[in-house]
């Protein structure tokens, strides 16, 4: 196996989480991915993995106990939203995807309380926090949301 393809896989593995009673769980459920090749525009620096360290520390149990669900941040090396940068995505099973662009952390966190607290993780503009509604690049239905679905 090609030794770049085992230290980038290794970026991308989840890790476990600390849960809200602050003892680490190997059940992961949410991933939050961060691009990590995006240049922020003005100073042309990859903030990719700071972000990612600094989504570790806001989301670990000391700082959000109210952020149940187990999450899981990644870095990958593209995807492909280099005119928005950073690009971030959530995704859980059965639930709605979402892509933002042009973030910052915070605003992330904040959605991150919501996402978890949705069953199918559809939720509209105006319940996104306000700094993120226009950095909304995509939303990809979960399963139950596809027309004709009878589950």
């Amino acid at each position: 196996m090609d030794v770049g393809l085992v230290g980038r896989l290794a970026n991308i593995l989840p890790s476990p989480v600390l849960e809200s009673d602050g003892k680490l769980d190997g059940s992961i459920d949410h991933r939050i991915i961060v691009c990590t090749l995006c240049r922020d525009v003005p100073t042309g620096i990859r903030s990719g993995e700071s972000l990612c360290a600094d989504l570790r520390s806001r989301l670990s149990a000391h700082h959000e106990p109210a952020v149940a669900h187990g999450f899981t941040i990644e870095g990958v090396e593209c995807m492909a939203g280099c005119a928005r940068p950073l690009t971030v995505a959530f995704q859980a099973p059965g639930k709605a995807s979402y892509l933002f662009g042009s973030i910052d952390a915070g605003d992330l966190v904040r959605f991150a309380r919501l996402y978890a607290s949705l069953a199918d993780g559809w939720c509209n503009s105006g319940q996104r926090p306000p700094r993120l509604a226009g950095k909304t690049l995509a939303r990809i239905p979960g399963p139950a949301k596809f027309a004709g679905d009878s589950r």
